[in-house]
């Protein structure tokens, strides 16, 4: 080679390095300064998210741009700066191979990718890189169901990446991941305002150290999990807005450490959802033995490691597993929830908090279960073919509700605590068992009734009243005969007008009520067989025409009529029942 010939060749290669790309044919590599135009991603309310995470006016910045379908081998990105991919590319990859401090932003306009090897978009080193999608697009990416690996066994997803990857804009993203994993981050994983459909042989969206999402669109089917983070450590999710529909074998959310969620519509099947379906009103589906608390088997709605708070938002789950939970704390501020689980409908290990929002658990095993239950206001509706609300496991258990409305309706225990429960205010309906074993209530240390409306309905054998040493009067009466369904039984004063009542949904032969509407010394009527003219759920707000049962003073805390069932005892009880080993 003489002089001249290695001159030009020493300048080809200098192009190529400062293109930041390496191609087959350089024709298809052009700087410009007029690229994709698209509105700016819509910000997030939490500092967690950079500038540069932000989509960009391309306009604004030089840009190259590749024309995939002129290219036969793999397209290598090897410096920062923003590259705009555009037509389709077969049997090949685009691999960002840069420097560790470099940024690089890919633009996918209009872009297919297929690859026939490896994954289709594969990270391999640089700071981080933006995928961005222009409003208007249509992208895809697809991979094949087996992979020419490295030494350490990557790449596992059709988009890998072993650095922070973020995800934003508006356009169309359709992933078909056939090996393992749809979209991968080795460390963080962002998605802004995008608009994703994936289809993965494993996990849908992974992240390692932290997922976060704010605002988009998110279609997810995956023969694992839907959307998980995997670092015990670190491994915290956070979703503040979005729309998503997860259809998932395994859990549709699965947060390491801990999952916030400050809003967003959720639509999650799990385990191919919850097959045994026991709605209000019809009988439980047999014996029932917990799953396996174990990753591989694991099939819940939504599962944190540690913490999750849930701050708004929309939520409709069929699981096979719980619908929700954790392995530590759950705490819901606000949101609407439909619920419909196998097992649990709201599981923690330690302590379950529900303060507002409109709560369904249409159908469970258990409804509402932790080792410390509280429940300070919303609306909350809890089918379950055991125990309705369960506070149990290890440590000291208590049910504490200090407002809102809760409608349980149960085939076990209505409302069980392996030790105290502590009423304060609000509204708690209990349709119970109406046959031997379980009751409406069942505490095994106290039941201290403070304030607020309790009615409990159910099987007599098992009954319990709150303890004596509450502030609040109740009444207890258990008959001998059944009591039918649909006919209120209620509370009259002395001058005959109507004070409580309840309408069971069930042959009932006890009913436990507890009102500030019920005076000490004074006299009361109990009424059976009547019309209920006014009702919500199972509670009677006026009644008539019944027939007189039996007329009692009020001299007591607890006032029972019949026999006394479990009654209820300042201490003691019954051995612990219920909530998992």
């Amino acid at each position: 080679m003489n002089y001249r010939t290695k001159k030009t060749f020493l300048c080809i290669m200098m192009i190529l390095c400062l293109s930041g790309c390496t191609q087959s044919q350089e024709a298809t590599t052009k700087k410009t300064t007029s690229a994709p135009k698209e509105t700016t991603t819509k910000k997030s309310s939490l500092d967690i998210f950079k500038e540069n995470d932000y989509y960009s006016d391309y306009q604004t910045e030089e840009t190259t741009t590749i024309a995939l379908s002129s290219q036969t081998t793999d397209v290598k990105i090897t410096s920062a700066g923003c590259y705009v991919l555009e037509g389709s590319l077969q049997k090949h990859s685009i691999i960002v191979d840069a420097k560790e401090n470099d940024v690089v932003r890919i633009v996918l306009q209009n872009a297919s990718i297929q690859s026939a090897s490896t994954a289709p978009i594969y990270v391999k080193k640089a700071k981080k890189v933006i995928l961005s999608l222009p409003q208007g697009t249509k992208n895809s990416i697809t991979d094949t169901d087996s992979y020419e690996v490295d030494t350490d066994k990557e790449p596992t997803a059709a988009i890998f990446s072993k650095t922070d990857l973020t995800i934003n804009g508006s356009g169309e993203l359709q992933v078909n991941a056939s090996y393992k994993n749809g979209i991968q981050s080795k460390d963080k994983l962002k998605l802004l305002d995008a608009n994703l459909q994936i289809s993965a042989a494993n996990d849908a969206v992974k992240g390692k150290d932290a997922l976060y999402i704010c605002d988009g669109t998110y279609t997810i089917k995956a023969n694992k999990d839907g959307i998980v983070t995997t670092n015990q450590e670190k491994g915290a999710m956070i979703l503040e807005k979005g729309t998503f529909h997860i259809t998932a074998k395994q859990d549709g959310i699965q947060a390491a450490t801990t999952l916030r969620i400050l809003n967003g519509t959720y639509t999650i099947v799990s385990g191919e959802g919850s097959v045994n379906e026991v709605a209000q009103n019809q009988q439980p589906w047999g014996d029932f033995k917990d799953h396996e608390e174990t990753d591989e088997k694991s099939s819940k709605g939504m599962k944190s490691g540690k913490a999750m708070l849930i701050e708004n938002g929309s939520f409709s789950i069929s699981a096979h597993d719980d619908a929700i939970h954790s392995n530590t704390t759950i705490q819901i501020k606000k949101g609407t929830f439909t619920l419909k689980s196998d097992d649990d409908g709201i599981h923690a290990d330690q302590k379950l908090t529900i303060e507002d929002g409109t709560l369904q658990v249409k159908q469970s095993y258990e409804g509402l279960e932790a080792l410390h239950v509280v429940i300070k206001g919303g609306k909350i509706s809890v089918c379950a073919s055991d125990d309705g609300i369960n506070a149990a496991g290890e440590g000291n258990p208590v049910l504490e509700i200090f407002g809102g409305y809760t409608y349980v309706d149960a085939y076990g225990d209505g409302v069980d605590s392996n030790q105290d429960i502590v009423m304060e205010d609000g509204t708690l309906l209990i349709m119970g068992p109406d046959t031997g074993g379980n009751g409406a209530l069942d505490y095994d240390g106290r039941f201290q009734m403070n304030g607020g409306t309790l009615i409990a309905l159910g099987s007599s054998g098992m009954a319990m009243a709150p303890s004596s040493d509450s502030k609040q009067n109740s009444v207890m009466f258990n008959v001998d005969a059944p009591l039918a369904a649909g006919k209120a039984i209620y509370l009259e004063d002395a001058d005959g007008k109507f004070v409580i009542g309840a309408v069971p949904t069930r042959t009932i032969q006890s009913i436990v009520i507890s009102s500030s509407d019920i005076k000490k010394n004074a006299v009361y009527q109990i009424m059976t067989n009547g019309t209920a003219n006014k009702k919500r759920d199972i509670m009677a707000t006026n009644a008539t025409n019944g027939d007189k049962l039996t007329s009692l003073t009020i001299e007591e805390t607890i006032t029972t009529y019949g026999n006394s069932g479990m009654m209820g005892k300042p201490s003691g009880g019954m051995p612990p029942r219920g909530g998992r080993p």
